[in-house]
């Protein structure tokens, strides 16, 4: 996770620092501290896949796509909106199962609930270069 992009950040010092780390338990493939960050009603709308709703199933499908690829790293674009409500505009890089990497820009709402820990998550994003 790299911030050298970032533009605009309007969340509180603790809710960015929450980002963070929620970025970087993703980029280093971490099933166990990414989890830390969900609630366990947690929703996921990954693309165009189904709806993963749970943790457990919210889990399960992040686990799938990250053993489809080699890495990936976020890079902060934006981060807009309130502590509980906010949009993270970033430019992935995701090193492919061949290891070329490639840029894939991507939009991520997240909803937080009173306890802070993420119940909504919505990515728009076209993983069509990580596959081809």
């Amino acid at each position: 996770m790299k911030t050298h992009l970032l533009k605009s950040q309007m969340l509180s010092q603790e809710a960015f620092q929450w980002l963070q780390n929620k970025y970087l338990a993703v980029d280093s493939r971490n099933h166990q501290e990414y989890a830390k960050y969900l609630s366990d009603d947690c929703v996921l709308q990954f693309g165009n896949n189904p709806l993963a709703v749970g943790e457990d199933a919210l889990l399960q499908g992040i686990d799938g796509f990250w053993a489809s690829i080699h890495g990936l790293n976020h890079n902060f674009v934006n981060v807009l909106g309130t502590d509980h409500q906010l949009v993270l505009e970033a430019v992935i890089d995701y090193t492919r199962s061949d290891d070329k990497v490639v840029q894939t820009p991507c939009v991520t709402i997240i909803e937080r609930n009173e306890q802070g820990l993420a119940n909504s998550i919505r990515i728009f994003i076209d993983t069509t270069p990580v596959y081809s």
